[in-house]
């Protein structure tokens, strides 16, 4: 009697994190690593390196805008004399739009398929201690280009508020000065004011929430950059809502120092900075002109999620993290209160305890893109009369791309017509592309033989049982190899025999193990072999 099945294959891609299905790797010196014992918190990582594209802003412009009371006469001369005004243009060149970064050497993106929309966190909230008495307004500062006493020209677009601009992924714009609460002006400063009330900023991923298996939680996480930077601050992971859906249980305040930052320079902005001192009043342009900031690099730091808390999972998802000045201190549900002035200072000054320079254009939730993938397919039948379209590249991703443009990655991942039958040949191919930036070391691949079906040693020739292509850039030509244990890369090892370590589980049914060895980055390459249905 003859068996008919249909062949599926789950579409996933096996990463350096993670071991998955039949396709089993080890390898070294890739960044994350196997899953961390969890027994402390992982490292936040410095981002090294910021892709972006420029792309025109819409132009806005206000003749006559007066400057704020006070400002800065070295900035701005004679600013604060009755009457003084600007000819003021937002969107004068370019918004500078963030599309990745890369951190450690890896390739980081919005999370788009954990957090829609675009990865961005859900809702940001500024808090505020308006009891406190401090000037309840917004800061933004803008990347400029002209500054005259009369003229100020800024590169990117106007924004309604600071909420609208931290939703944005546009990085020449961003926040100063975010939890000051101390008056430059009242401390005898030159009018460079950007005292506030905000005590604390919330990034709130809403129910649900967001959980991520353990093995790649070095993988995902969040994006926070600055201008300069040059300004500590604390964070802390929210781990519960309340009915409003406001931040109602938090994990641990981790202080980062101004040593953090990573070290990218890719994109310098000298800044006009803008204040909204009346939050009642609609009066367009609403932010008006207060001071000038020289040329600083945007950096950033990217926050694994095993830096917040330890392993998350299902059971305990987090809602997001919120951002704090210096000075704050407090532990767990201490934190939830931001009017309670013993946990946060109303007395909080600029510089390196409340100064942090928000850029706006932190992902919120950012995912790892770039690394060592394999992707399995099914590339052939041998039997069946009419066959599927093998030519298809399927997938989306950095590393799929990167298949596709070395014209790798063809196959399926469900056949279910023509349904497969006793004594029919399968052909089944895994793919391997290096998207990162650097080397990935001592590649070992191992791929038991699925249950129902048996080994074809011959598959490619007498004792060929195994083709590959050897990892380079473009993809160099086909090779075998034999199915023993002869000293070349490939060997089968028989079902019931004894598997390598790398293989994990024994299912008993035989494995393909192939010593891969470096693959170097933008490298691709494949290994395929058949088996028979029994």
């Amino acid at each position: 009697m003859q068996s008919r099945i249909a062949v599926t294959l789950l579409p996933w891609i096996v990463r350096s994190v993670g071991l998955m299905a039949w396709v089993v790797l080890a390898l070294a010196t890739v960044f994350g690593g196997a899953a961390p014992a969890f027994a402390q918190l992982a490292p936040p990582v410095g981002v090294d390196q910021l892709i972006f594209t420029e792309q025109p802003a819409v132009r806005s412009r206000f003749q006559g805008t007066p400057y704020t009371r006070p400002c800065d006469p070295n900035s701005f001369n004679n600013c604060n004399a009755q009457g003084a005004v600007t000819d003021l243009t937002f969107g004068a060149e370019n918004n500078v739009v963030l599309n990745a970064v890369i951190a450690a050497g890896t390739r980081f993106e919005p999370a788009t398929a954990l957090l829609p929309p675009v990865g961005l966190a859900q809702r940001i909230v500024f808090r505020r201690n308006i009891r406190a008495g401090l000037p309840n307004r917004q800061l933004l500062f803008f990347e400029q280009t002209t500054a005259t006493p009369t003229t100020l020209t800024l590169a990117p677009g106007r924004v309604g508020g600071i909420e609208e601009a931290m939703l944005s992924n546009i990085i020449n714009r961003g926040i100063d000065n975010v939890f000051n609460n101390v008056s430059e002006v009242a401390a005898g400063g030159n009018g460079q004011e950007t005292a506030n009330n905000i005590e604390r900023i919330d990034y709130i991923i809403t129910a649900p929430g967001i959980s991520v298996p353990v093995a790649d939680q070095g993988n995902v996480g969040f994006l926070i950059l600055e201008r300069g930077g040059n300004d500590a601050f604390k964070i802390a992971a929210i781990t519960a809502l309340d009915g409003n859906g406001d931040p109602a249980a938090y994990g641990p305040l981790i202080d980062i120092g101004t040593g953090a930052w990573g070290a990218s320079n890719d994109v310098q902005v000298a800044s006009a900075v803008m204040r909204w001192d009346n939050l009642a009043d609609p009066t367009l342009p609403l932010f008006r002109p207060s001071h000038l900031v020289g040329t600083q690099a945007v950096e950033g730091i990217f926050f694994p999620i095993n830096s917040l808390v330890t392993a998350p999972d299902n059971a305990n998802p987090i809602f997001g993290y919120s951002l704090f000045a210096v000075d704050v201190n407090g532990l767990g549900a201490q934190l939830v209160n931001f009017n309670d002035t013993t946990i946060f200072p109303t007395n909080t000054p600029g510089g390196n305890i409340g100064g942090l320079d928000l850029i706006a254009g932190g992902f919120g939730l950012i995912r790892r893109t770039g690394g060592f993938s394999l992707v399995k397919r099914v590339t052939d039948l041998l039997g069946p009369a009419t066959l599927p379209d093998f030519s298809q590249v399927l997938g989306t991703g950095s590393d799929i791309d990167l298949l596709r443009n070395n014209n790798l990655g063809q196959g399926q991942i469900t056949i279910a017509d023509p349904p497969v039958q006793t004594g029919n040949g399968i052909e089944y191919t895994i793919y391997l592309a290096n998207t990162d930036t650097v080397s990935v070391a001592d590649v070992v691949v191992c791929d038991q033989i699925p249950a129902g079906t048996t080994f074809n040693p011959d598959g490619y020739g007498s004792g060929l049982g195994i083709e590959a292509i050897a990892s380079s850039s473009p993809a160099g030509p086909a090779v075998t190899y034999t199915s023993a244990d002869d000293g070349d890369p490939g060997t089968f090892f028989p079902p019931g025999a004894a598997l390598p370590a790398v293989c994990g589980a024994n299912q008993n049914n035989g494995a393909v193990v192939v010593t891969v060895g470096p693959v170097n980055a933008n490298q691709v390459g494949l290994i395929r072999f058949q088996t028979t249905v029994n």
